[in-house]
């Protein structure tokens, strides 16, 4: 065996342990859930209607795409700039979907005109969001269409086309001449954006339309269920499976054919350059305008390398193990058609894996993994390695595919050429593969990083409790309509991105084996020293109830609570107010009106009894008397006196006068007496002196006359009297004791201490007026005394209630 053999031998080798374990045992081990009747899917008809509206959805932009990508993809065959062209039509897939759409969706807020318009015309809003996302995700996917129609294009051929221009006209050469020959990659183009589009979760998150992807993507959120999520997405593995044998089949096909290295060239006229820069600019240039023409400040850029460094430079590292690991799996499974017949017939059962873990959507993918880990080892589910795994699985195949393009006829030569000289598989990589290819490499290093960064279905089902992602963070801070702090962490991406870009073709121009090595082995370092959190006091755990479910005493992302005697009232993420004993016993339960714009986040017992809720998507305030009935509502959405954009909290002082947070652009507090008459206002947006950044809880010390409002985003407590004064400041932004970081919510104890929950340290804090740390309990976690994302707080004359979000649960503290 000679030393190119043996090479071969061992990556192909460490290949298929690799892929048996990442691709074939997860599929094994979804396949039985998915046809199990052990779980049922609520409203199944319904379920099923929404397939077949996003398979409408899917089939309108992916035929989009296509038109939109058949100049391009034309330029980029014949054009004598094709380093350039292809650099040129990477760049939009490195900005984000979801990045676009926010960017886009600023022109909307609730504070331009227009915004104000579709705020109340629902229905009006609904459409345009639905528009919206579709153009977004058509003006993503054409350079992805493009790529694919240029390997068609080309193999039609210039001779046939400059033959064709003397005979026919443009149309009856469109007709009779491109669609025959291109037609096969008309259909892989239309196909795999198809499939993606199926599968896609961000974008149509944000523009809060339900489709498949969606709704698999929080199905495992609301049931907890993994039966369910696989009942209902069989019918996307049969089609992912079947779109990757089709993939499959149709890239070797093309790879047998003359690749883009060919010489020939085809003059471009400008309307063709012109469609080219139109495409760029409103792909990539225009919402960046948009996002810069958002800036007000700096301070969002200041609070961007205080809060989310860490998150941004963990989920760096963990996506280049991910980027690496998928080369590394698309790299063994091109290397097994040199193992003759039997490598060959095997390439293709790998290749349709690997393109089907590409198409289907992410939370199928993150469940089967998330099965697998739990088979072989519960602790491994926890790790900051099934991120990198879940993105590798998720980003493979477009790593095979751009290994396959970067396959030039050139390159084999050459590689032959430096074989008979006795170059090794190192050498021949370093001074052929790369020299003819490091742009190429470059760009599709950093699109694969991007797309694994920036990767959230299969994220969100495998993200460890107080693991840092910056993905889910900037998802979260788009929900909630920080838009300073958004726009500084787009900026802030984009700019990592393109020093990253730079930083990979230098590393590449020097290609050394330790250059490689000391990389990878810094990466594994960093990684090891992220993965260890800090050290809180332990939670002394009196008890604790609930869990994932729509059942008595079960939760389904619970986000707020109070206390009235020995009850508990807490409200989850489906409209559900469950009344429940101090000890965890079932009472009964309310549920709110309306809830599919959004959910509340406040709820407080009132001196009179009855029970108010901050209904926060519907701008409103609504009451509850004892027996569920709603009672009272007031409040509309708008800027003016006693009208609100999102309200977040009710706190009653001893005259029965309410006081209301809210957030969404008027970020103040409003006072009413206790018939609902408005009284005065404070606070405005903004980091400084007596303003507020998401207000999202309150509470009253009667002694001292003191109103404590938790500036959630400006990450401090800030005091204020009932008359409206500011007095002070406590905390600042950290982990230490007496920083803080999204504290969501506040209780006070008899002894006048103020309980924190911090939902972005994954902890509780009780903090003294004079602003001196009593004890920092709890950490990031699953087991008991530990948390996952804690959003309320309740206390009484002995036990802190804490919502413990990411678990579903309850857990009663004794301090």
């Amino acid at each position: 065996m000679t030393a190119n053999h043996r090479h071969s031998f061992y990556i192909v080798t460490a290949f298929l342990f690799l892929w048996l374990l990442v691709f074939v045992l997860p599929l094994v081990r979804i396949i039985p859930g998915a046809f199990c009747r052990t779980g049922s899917v609520e409203n199944e008809q319904q379920f099923y209607w929404v397939m077949l509206k996003s398979i409408g959805l899917a089939g309108v932009i992916a035929a989009f795409s296509v038109v939109l990508g058949l100049i391009p993809g034309k330029l980029l065959a014949f054009s004598s700039k094709q380093k350039i062209l292809l650099l040129v039509m990477i760049i939009p897939l490195v900005l984000p979907r979801h990045v676009q759409y926010y960017a886009w969706s600023l022109l909307l807020s609730p504070t331009t005109a227009f915004g104000k318009f579709l705020s109340g015309h629902s229905d009006i809003a609904q459409t345009v969001g639905v528009i919206g996302a579709m153009i977004v995700l058509m003006f993503w996917y054409w350079p992805l269409a493009g790529l694919l129609l240029a390997h068609g294009w080309k193999n039609i051929g210039n001779d046939v086309l400059e033959a064709a221009n003397l005979e026919a006209g443009k149309m009856q050469r469109l007709i009779h001449v491109v669609f025959p020959l291109l037609w096969r990659h008309i259909v892989l183009s239309f196909g795999v954006c198809f499939v993606l589009v199926l599968s896609e979760f961000s974008t149509f998150h944000l523009a809060g339309i339900k489709t498949v992807g969606t709704s698999l993507a929080v199905l495992y959120e609301l049931t907890g269920s993994e039966a369910v999520v696989l009942r209902a997405g069989w019918p996307l593995i049969i089609i992912s499976v079947a779109a990757g044998f089709f993939l499959h089949r149709e890239l070797l096909r093309m790879n047998r054919t003359e690749t883009l290295s060919g010489k020939a060239t085809l003059r471009a006229g400008r309307i063709e350059w012109g469609v080219l820069g139109l495409l760029v600019c409103i792909s990539v240039f225009i919402p960046l305008l948009i996002l810069v023409m958002n800036i007000r400040s700096s301070q969002a850029f200041i609070n961007f390398l205080k809060l989310h460094i860490d998150e941004l430079t963990w989920s760096l590292l963990s996506s280049s193990v991910g980027v690496v690991l998928a080369c590394f799996l698309a790299y063994g499974a091109k290397k097994l058609s040199g193992f003759g017949r039997w490598g060959q017939g095997l390439r293709g059962l790998v290749y349709t894996s690997i393109f089907a873990g590409m198409l289907l959507p992410g939370s199928l993918v993150g469940i089967s993994l998330l099965k697998t880990a739990n088979w072989l080892m519960a602790d491994w589910s926890q790790g900051w390695w099934m991120i990198s795994v879940g993105q590798a699985v998720r980003i493979c195949g477009v790593a095979l595919i751009l290994l396959e393009l970067s396959h030039t006829t050139d390159d084999h030569h050459i590689a032959e050429m430096a074989s008979v000289d006795g170059a090794g598989p190192w050498a021949k990589f370093r001074y052929v593969y790369v020299p003819q290819n490091r742009d190429f490499i470059g760009a599709a290093f950093i699109l694969l990083l991007m797309i694994g960064l920036t990767e959230l279905p299969a994220t969100m089902v495998l993200l460890g409790a107080g693991v840092p992602n910056f993905a889910q963070r900037l998802l979260n801070q788009m929900h909630y309509a920080r838009d300073d702090q958004v726009v500084a962490s787009c900026l802030i991406l984009i700019a990592v991105f393109v020093m990253l870009s730079v930083s990979a073709v230098c590393l590449l121009k020097r290609a050394g084996r330790s250059q490689f090595l000391c990389l990878a082995a810094g990466l594994c370092f960093l990684l090891i020293g992220c993965d260890k959190a800090p050290d809180q006091a332990k939670a002394n755990v009196f008890r604790m109830f609930g869990g994932t479910g729509k059942g008595k005493v079960e939760f389904i992302y619970p986000r707020a609570i109070d206390i009235d005697g020995s009850v508990l009232y807490v409200i989850d993420k489906v409209g559900r107010i469950q009344k429940i004993s101090v000890d965890g016993s079932y009472i009964g339960e309310y549920h709110m009106p309306q809830i599919e714009a959004g959910k509340p986040t406040g709820i407080t017992v009132g001196p009179d009894g009855n029970l108010y809720v901050a209904d926060t998507h519907y701008h409103r305030i609504v009451a509850f008397n004892s027996e569920g009935k709603i009672i009272r509502e007031f409040g509309k959405l708008g800027e003016a006196e006693g009208e609100f954009i999102y309200p977040t909290d009710i706190a009653f002082d001893k005259k029965g006068r309410m006081f209301v947070s809210e957030y969404g652009g008027n970020d103040r507090i409003s006072v009413f007496d206790h018939n609902g008459v408005f009284q005065y206002c404070f606070g405005e947006p903004g980091n400084g002196e007596k303003q507020f950044s998401r207000p999202s809880a309150l509470c009253i010390d009667e002694s001292n006359e003191h109103l404590y409002i938790a500036d959630a985003c400006n990450h401090r407590i800030a005091m204020y009297t009932l008359d409206g004064e500011w007095v002070r400041y406590l905390g600042r932004l950290g982990t230490e004791p007496g920083c803080l970081r999204y504290p969501y919510d506040l209780a006070l104890t008899e002894k006048g201490h103020l309980v924190i929950c911090e939902y972005g340290n994954n902890r509780i804090q009780i903090l003294s007026p004079n602003v001196e740390s009593l004890g920092v309990y709890g950490r990031a976690g699953r087991n008991a005394g530990e948390l996952a994302y804690p959003w309320g707080v309740a206390v009484d004359q002995k036990y802190a209630y804490i919502v413990d979000a990411g678990n579903n649960r309850i857990q009663v503290w004794e301090f």
